[in-house]
């Protein structure tokens, strides 16, 4: 149904109570539907060199930051070095999931040409998996994600790690998440079932690929397995 409608594919299945697959380690029951979606990710990746993306939604509440951090998880699991940046400059919330600090990040680098990558990327418990917070939230954050100074951050990172996910605000009602979505080299657009009307969900889609995103598919998440 999703596909007929998105004209998309699904890449990935996610069951209901999914938690922190970083905490409930690779053993975890959920962790298999996350390595399905980064399979297929991959196999839909067109170009090795494509190592950039965020994970988007049109709403709040449809699950986007715990899909990016539980597959970018996986990944790390599989001995990639991985980052986790978050980008979502209104309501950081992936320094909660790792009980980390938040007091500088991304806003730091991008502000202060000062600041270095080593002062503000963080280690996690995974080895091969770092974190870059948001850093103190600027007033506004329209214009810091579309500037010089972050593509240059992209590229530096691009250089250190094998592939780095970026946290996002919304796509609708806020530009921050289309201008990620531009930068990008892939892009996946999260549904929760039922949770929004369906041309909402278009609408996020259209937005995507209007800024020139790169979207590589769909993930469904939410999903009552036994009923659905």
């Amino acid at each position: 149904d999703v596909e007929r409608s998105l004209q998309a594919p699904v890449l990935g299945v996610i069951p209901q109570n999914v938690g922190n697959v970083l905490d409930d380690g690779p053993e975890s029951p959920h962790a298999e539907a996350y390595r399905v979606l980064r399979t297929n990710l991959l196999f839909g990746r067109k170009n090795e060199d494509w190592t950039t993306m965020t994970v988007l939604s049109g709403g709040a509440g449809e699950g986007k930051t715990t899909t990016l951090f539980n597959l970018a998880t996986v990944f790390a699991q599989n001995g990639q070095r991985i980052l986790v940046v978050d980008s979502d400059l209104r309501r950081p919330s992936i320094h909660r999931m790792l009980r980390a600090n938040n007091t500088t990040g991304l806003t730091d680098l991008l502000l202060n040409k000062q600041i270095t990558l080593e002062q503000v990327i963080q280690k996690t418990k995974l080895p091969t998996l770092d974190f870059l917070p948001s850093g103190k939230l600027p007033s506004s954050s329209m214009s810091i994600l579309g500037s010089v100074q972050m593509k240059e951050i992209i590229r530096e990172l691009k250089r250190r790690y094998d592939f780095i996910f970026f946290d996002s605000p919304p796509l609708l009602g806020v530009s921050d998440a289309s201008i990620l979505a531009s930068e990008m080299d892939m892009v996946l657009q999260v549904i929760q079932y039922r949770r929004y009307p369906q041309p909402m969900t278009l609408r996020a889609k259209q937005m995507i690929q209007k800024v020139g995103g790169n979207l590589m598919g769909l993930v469904l998440n939410n999903i009552n397995m036994s009923q659905d």
